[in-house]
Order: C-alpha cells, then structure tokens, then sequence
C-alpha cells in the first residue's frame, strides 16, 4: 500500500518509541564492539508467510544509521517461502546488531498481520463483500496492522473511536431514548452503527436512518431469519468467525464481515537476522 506522509509520521514516532523501549543507545554489548567494523546480514523467513513492513524496517535503520544500506528483494505483499531471504543489509556492524531485535519484531508481527488477512481475504466467495478489521491492537501497532490488513485487502472498522458513531450493547445500557439519541448524533455527520440482538430489535433498527446494523454472535440460522427482516440496510457481521466458518456467514444480503481475529490472533512469523 502507498504510505502517505500522515502515516510516515507516524511510523517515525512508532519506531522512535520502540527504539527507546529497547534502549538502544546503551546496549552494552555492541556498544563495546569497535566502530570501524563494517558488516552484511540477511534477514530470512524461516517458514512461508506474506512480506509487510518494510517501511518499518527503513525506518528503524534510518533512525539508528543512515548510511545503512537495505536491498529488499521481495515487495510487502508477496508471498515468501521458508528459508528465503528477503532482505540484504551492508553498514555499520554495530548499528546492524542495535537495529537487530526492532527490526524482527515490527516485521514479524506486520508479515504475520497480513499473512492471515490474506488467507480470510481469499476464502470469501462472495467478492462484494467487504473485510473489516476492528481496533483490537497492542498501543503502539494500530497504524501497522492497519497497513498490514489493508495490504491485504482488508478495511479498517474505525481507526479510532472519533470516526464513526457505534452502539453496542453496553451503550444501549445507558442510552434511555435510542430513537431521540440518533437524532441527536446526526449532527456530527458521521457513519451510525448499531448493534441488534434480538429479532424486536432489529424490527425497530430497520425503521430507524443509521448506516448498518451490527449483528455480533449470532449463529447461522439466526442470521438467515434476520436477513429476511433487513432488506435494504447494510448488515454487519461479527464474533467467532473462523477460516472455517466464513463462508457460512457470508451470505446474500450480509455487507461486511468485521473479525477481530486479523490482529490479535496473529502467529508471528518466525525470522532470522543473521551477520554475513
């Protein structure tokens, strides 16, 4: 995906902060490793996954020593088999080994990120449909999860909670006058989402002006009875979908399909850093 300057922002304050949580300047044991000394390293995927996080990596290296030099020979989004090299690196050797664990750890995650999205992304039939990822991420790893999804084919549900306007469950709780709520945050002009758990309620949500229904945990049959209510509403599922079961929710009339899987269910990607 194309990163804009937004997004490059925050890629230098992201890697700013783990580059400090490492406590790279004072790293005893390369601190004591003698400047003149120049190196190459390789990092290598040791199992097949899908590439992302390059930018990432750039950034990491730019921040620790800009004279390192990185060939990439593999883009974000392309497969990678086992035991192939997807990057080349020639500097500083004490600068490389500084970089070292940051450097795995943002690619590693981000491959993984969009090594699943891809995989949920391909085993939808139907193609109108559309891939939400939610906010379910570790502070720090929104924007590159968001990226690794969306490389994938995915959407974000929301970046944040100021972007669109949605009432779950809990919300209802407290909300005494739904119908005079959602008049009241129309104003903002925003996306209204709104949660459904019964078949009243869903009766009720279908009159109202809101741009989805939200339907989370339901089973299959429960689905196929509310699809026959909500003929002309977006409809949003979500909760225990599986690469199993996708397919099973992904019906006719089901708009998008929102798995918090994409981001906290991740295996990361095993990968190597290794001095040449």
């Amino acid at each position: 995906m194309k990163i804009n300057k937004k997004i490059k922002k925050i890629i230098q304050s992201d890697v700013r902060t783990a580059l400090h949580e490492d406590g790279v300047k004072n790293d005893i044991t390369s601190n004591l490793i003698s400047s003149k000394k120049n190196a190459s390293a390789k990092i290598i995927f040791k199992e097949q996954g899908v590439l992302f996080g390059t930018h990432w990596v750039n950034e990491v290296c730019r921040q620790i020593n800009s004279k390192i030099k990185l060939t990439w020979k593999v883009k974000d989004g392309k497969n990678v088999k086992k035991d192939q090299v997807v990057c080349n690196i020639k500097g500083n050797g004490k600068s490389i080994l500084k970089a070292e664990r940051t450097i795995l750890n943002f690619l590693q995650t981000l491959s993984s990120t969009t090594t699943l999205a891809k995989k949920f992304v391909k085993k939808i039939q139907n193609k109108k449909l559309i891939l939400l990822h939610t906010r379910k991420t570790i502070p720090g790893l929104r924007i590159g999860q968001s990226c690794a999804c969306i490389e994938a084919g995915c959407k974000p549900h929301r970046m944040s909670l100021s972007e669109s306007i949605l009432i779950k469950e809990n919300h209802l709780k407290l909300i005494d006058d739904l119908d005079s709520f959602i008049k009241k945050i129309r104003r903002y002009k925003k996306p209204i989402i709104v949660e459904a758990k019964t078949f009243q309620e869903i009766k009720l949500l279908s009159k109202m002006k809101i741009d989805r229904i939200l339907l989370d945990n339901f089973t299959v049959n429960k689905l196929k009875k509310s699809l026959k209510i909500l003929r002309s509403i977006p409809v949003e599922v979500s909760g225990n979908i599986t690469l199993n079961n996708i397919n099973q929710y992904a019906l006719k009339g089901v708009t998008h399909i929102s798995i918090g899987a994409l981001t906290k269910n991740i295996h990361a990607l095993d990968l190597s850093l290794l001095i040449q």
